[in-house]
């Protein structure tokens, strides 16, 4: 089945596909390493590359922490503006201007994250500025009220300074409301997350020290210090961000779409690999392997070892799923950067609408190599089914597998090639697409090698022409994938077997209908693989064609500004008070955010209601009244809940500042910061308070060690000390970066630092005298460390008790609602794939392109709900880790039942999504030529076939409903019945299938939806049962039973099935 195209060179195949996992700068070296050795031409003897040196086990140990230059910059970046912060502190102008804060200005700006991409910083900075704002003009009138308080309460003659139980009193009530408020607004809008803990910390220091001001005077300077150390502090970040290695949110995009189409590079390269390994292999072997593999663990490690995977998983089967993972991870973070990358203002060459477009083409990409990598599954279905891991018993089950084993192997060894063939091309188109973008540079070549009659390479001129005849020819090598096939099976065609006039003879009728049915099967998963891989070079070529346009057109001669257009900014604008599907890693709000469904929105109408007990409002009066409904239901919500959570941690502490007895003790032993530990630490799930709270307490450990070496190792030296200081908070901004779960971990660990540093570098600038002004005393480091260790830990345990009490919102409960979510969008999706399909065969979806028309209408639902789906399964797989950390009390949790949900999931929402994909060949607005007699009739009887896809609809959203509320499934349900578009096609055309219609664009198309319906369909089932086993299912059967053990009701005949129904 050799497809070779014209002027096809031959290459290596069959890599593991490890080139595709990078996205940072370590994906840009390699790319241009690939440069250097163009695949569109052979390596000559000469020229092969000698076998290189293993590298030393520091370079791969620089290498496995993902140091690229990229990652480097950045941690200097983060550390700068609070050493700048620190260091200015010794200016005797600073000093004598911030006094006993100065310590703030260094801890607001590591909080203003210069780290940040530009789009996503100026939003973020813009949200911090507006809650500092607020909570300042807030807070002032809160100590209006508290010096009030004070003066109306203080017997006259009396000194106002002291403990004032009023006044007290009044800042708790101030603090309480204002804490319940915020951490509202934290729960609901993630982007509210760094305001919110920024609003809360200015809150606590106000109404802490505001119990100590006997007059306005005394409040309105502190209020002023206190607010310019903020501002002062988000300068510097502002600054810092523009000034220092400027990344825009740009930047950080082109640099993902890189790396996203190495990924799609290594995918095929990893799909070619698992062909390759199935050539040859033996399942009954390969079980026998792993499961010796298995017993050796079991035997070392005294535990339980693996069961054996499947009857077809490879290694190589599992290096591609392990690389489709990637991707799709890297898709959901691109889908949510390239909106703040559009919002920005940049110095650059392409616009906005490039952004747009290219992940428009690039998603084209994704999903024919997403569907290349289910083939696994499609396999792997059939060989679970027929048991291919064990040997058969009676001879004619041993013919029957050994013969479907020969089909694989006979299969698998002819698409070889040509996969590898075509692969290499696409990466040479890659790689083209790349260098035309100047996403990096080519490496310059020496002399005119085109002259010298040496193909196109990429990055040059005519690489899109011959590459274009490479994926036509490929097109082309259908008939001779059919004779290759056909003579494998024994079936002779005649020379004219292709041409309309043929008539088929009765010789050729296969009568057998398991027979005909086995090879229909066979043939229709050959030419799945090959429409895919395709379609997938064919969507690569116009991501090649758009940028060789942009080029010509002169949109990369030179940079330019680029102004986003006011319908951006005004989305812009109103997306930083709305709810907004963005990625979190970019934003480092990865440990702050519960993750699930609080990042995606699921819109309004899985939110919205029918109300039972209230008829729609007919009147003015009965409108008010729904407006008044809606302040219960805001209290009841899972956002005030959290408030309310909040709000009892922080008075738990807040409330020894508030008591006469401990009022001193409280400010003396700094449990302020214990507080805002409160705040900063609070997380709504018990699964990851539990893990966090012990991540948190090892973080600021070694952070009081680190201080420990930062202050004593150069004996309190201020120059000394501020280097180590700038050297240890630029290690810790490595694991901001690099492992997003972890940001409050190493965000507390630097702030204890600061506290620790900071203070002890401020009492040796203004004095023991001043630093004591406000009540505290000074300590020397050894002493002052273990103090911030206990308040940072006590605070800590605080909020974590009162995430597990009265009742813990666990991460189990959260996994069921996001799942739920999940399935709701599934069969949101599965709708509009169903009106996609019927619009495209009947041709009244019109152009996709223009704006308005039902087909665009079409694009837009399905790409949001696709978006949408892969961000939220990517967060549920991430967050299903956290529920081995949570506390168990009772049962053990079914998370085997969960992990296969999640599975199944995104195994429907592969097949759902080639199903609208390969579709599109059936629109007559994306022909170029006319089309055919036989193309016409084909979808006239296409139309005329009932399928269930509204059953399917109904079925997952039954589901969806389920899992969200916990509640059991009806009994005696049906699932749909599976399309039987084969059956009734060939009982009203025997001819319309006909293998000699195979060139017909809808042929390939149509083997691909049949096979991805059959798949769905059977994974629908798949999710009923896992859902049953987690919900049950409802049993309105009882038996009536006497002492004989007669029944003596006739509801009691029922199957045993039925009885082992759930109550």
């Amino acid at each position: 089945m050799s497809a070779r195209m014209d002027g096809q060179q031959s290459r290596q195949s069959g890599s593991s596909g490890d080139d595709g996992l990078k996205t940072t700068e370590e994906t840009k070296q390699d790319a241009e390493q690939k440069i250097k050795k163009p695949t569109a031409q052979p390596l000559q003897p000469e020229q092969r590359p000698s076998v290189q040196k293993q590298p030393s086990k520091l370079k791969q140990l620089w290498d496995r922490a993902g140091l690229d230059v990229m990652t480097l910059s950045l941690m200097l970046k983060g550390s700068l503006a609070p050493t700048i912060a620190i260091a200015m502190f010794q200016s005797d102008a600073v000093a004598a201007r911030f006094s006993t804060l100065g310590y703030l200005v260094a801890i607001m700006s590591i909080l203003g994250f210069a780290v940040m991409p530009r789009g996503k910083f100026i939003q973020t900075m813009s949200l911090n500025i507006l809650s500092t704002g607020l909570a300042a003009s807030i807070n002032l009138l809160a100590l209006y009220c508290v010096t009030q308080a004070r003066l109306h309460t203080t017997a006259p003659g009396h000194p106002l300074q002291g403990y004032n139980s009023s006044a007290s009193a009044v800042c708790a009530v101030w603090l309480v409301v204002q804490i319940y408020f915020v951490n509202c607004l934290r729960a609901a809008r993630p982007q509210f997350q760094f305001p919110a803990i920024i609003y809360s910390i200015f809150v606590l220091v106000s109404l802490t020290y505001g119990t100590q001001f006997p007059t306005m005077a005394y409040a309105i300077s502190f209020m002023e210090r206190l607010l310019e150390a903020f501002l002062t502090g988000f300068g510097l970040a502002t600054g810092v961000h523009f000034l220092v290695f400027p990344t825009s949110s740009r930047m950080v995009v082109f640099k993902e779409m890189t790396g996203y189409l190495m990924c799609l590079n290594g995918m095929l390269k990893a799909q070619t690999a698992y062909m390759s390994s199935l050539e040859s292999l033996d399942p009954v072997k390969l079980r026998e392997e792993q499961e010796e593999e298995a017993s050796k663990t079991q035997k070392k490690n005294g535990k339980k070892g693996a069961a054996p995977l499947g009857p077809l998983t490879t290694p190589a089967g599992l290096k591609l799923k392990e690389v489709l993972g990637k991707t799709m991870e890297l898709h959901a973070k691109l889908s949510g950067d390239i909106v703040p990358a559009k919002r920005e203002f940049a110095f650059g060459k392409l616009e906005s609408h490039d952004l747009t477009e290219l992940w428009r083409l690039l998603r084209l990409v994704f999903i024919p190599v997403m569907g290349l990598s289910a083939s696994i599954d499609l396999i792997q279905r059939r060989a679970i089914e027929d048991d291919w891991a064990h040997e058969a018993e009676t001879e004619h089950a041993k013919r029957k597998r050994h013969e479907q084993l020969d089909n694989v192997h006979f299969l698998m060894k002819q698409l070889h090639e040509p996969f590898a063939l075509m692969a290499g091309d696409i990466e040479a188109a890659v790689t083209h697409v790349l260098i035309t973008l100047e996403l990096f540079k080519a490496q310059k070549r020496k002399g005119d090698e085109e002259s010298k009659g040496d193909l196109p390479v990429p990055g040059s001129t005519g690489f899109a022409e011959l590459y274009r005849k490479k994926v036509d020819g490929f097109y082309q090598s259908k008939e001779k994938t059919l004779k290759d096939w056909c003579k494998e099976h024994g079936i002779e065609l005649p020379d004219d077997f292709f041409e309309s006039t043929f008539v088929k003879p009765e010789q050729m009728l296969i009568h057998e209908e398991h027979v005909r049915e086995r090879y229909q099967r066979q043939l229709f998963f050959t030419l799945y693989l090959e429409y895919l891989l395709w379609r997938a070079g064919a969507a690569v070529l116009d991501v090649v064609l758009y940028a060789d346009r942009r080029k010509q057109e002169g949109a990369l001669k030179r940079s330019k500004l680029i102004f986003p257009g006011s319908m951006t900014l005004y989305k812009w604008l109103k997306s930083s008070f709305a709810q907004e599907d963005l990625s979190n890693d970019s934003h480092l709000m990865g440990d702050l955010d519960a993750g699930g469904a609080e990042s995606v929105f699921l819109g309004a109408e899985f939110s919205r209601k029918m109300d039972p007990e209230h008829q729609p409002p007919r009147n003015t009066v009965e409108r008010m009244g729904e407006r008044i409904r809606l302040i219960p239901k805001f209290f009841r919500s899972d956002a005030s809940a959290f408030g309310v959570r909040v709000v009892c941690a922080t008075m738990t502490v807040a409330i020894i500042c508030y008591l006469e007895a401990s009022q001193t003790f409280f400010l003396e032993q700094r449990l302020l910061w214990a507080c805002i530990m409160v705040a900063i630490s609070m997380t709504r799930t018990a699964g990851q308070s539990t893990w966090g709270f012990a991540l948190r307490i090892i973080g600021t450990l070694i952070a009081m060690l680190g201080a420990y070496a930062i202050w004593y190792i150069v004996d309190g030296k201020t120059s000394g000390v501020i280097v180590f200081l700038w050297l240890w908070m630029t290690c810790a901004f490595y694991f901001i970066l690099k492992f997003p779960k972890m940001v409050i971990v190493a965000l507390l660990s630097l702030v204890t630092a600061v506290l620790i540093i900071g203070y002890e570098l401020q009492v040796q600038k203004i004095g023991v005298t001043a630093s004591e002004s406000n009540g505290q005393p000074a300590y020397p480091t050894y002493e002052l460390a273990p103090y911030r260790l206990a308040c940072v830990v006590g605070g800590l345990f605080v909020a974590f008790i009162w995430t597990i009490f009265p009742f813990p919102v666990s991460e189990s409960s959260e996994l069921r609602k996001d799942l739920g979510a999940s399935l709701y969008l599934l069969s949101n999706f599965y709708s509009i794939v169903h009106e996609t399909i019927r619009s495209r065969v009947q041709g009244t979806d019109a152009n996709a392109k223009v704006k308005g028309t039902h087909a665009y209408h079409l694009d837009k639902a399905r790409n949001a709900v696709f978006s949408k789906l892969i961000l939220l399964l990517t967060n549920l797989k991430t967050n299903a880790a956290f529920s081995k950390l949570q506390l168990r009390v009772g049962g053990r949790f079914p998370r085997e039942e969960y992990e296969g949900l999640i599975e199944v999931c995104q195994r429907v929402l592969q097949y759902m999504a080639l199903m609208a994909y390969a579709s599109t060949t059936f629109s007559i607005h994306t022909r170029d030529g006319e089309v055919s007699q036989w193309s016409k009739d084909f979808r006239k009887l296409l139309t005329s076939v009932n399928t269930t896809s509204h059953q399917v609809t109904s079925l997952l959203s039954l589901l969806s409903s389920s899992m969200t509320n916990g509640q059991p499934l009806p009994p005696y349900l049906e699932m749909p019945k599976p399309f039987q578009f084969l059956k009734k096609l060939e009982s009203i055309d025997p001819d319309l299938l006909s293998i000699r219609h195979i060139a017909e664009p809808e042929y390939s198309a149509f083997a691909v939806v049949s096979i991805c319906a059959q798949a769905v369909h059977n994974d629908v089932e798949k999710l009923t049962n896992h859902v049953k086993a987690l919900v049950g299912e409802l049993d309105f059967t009882f038996h009536s039973v006497k002492s004989n053990q007669e029944s003596t009701d006739a509801s009691s005949m029922v199957s045993d099935d039925d009885r082992g129904k759930l109550d």
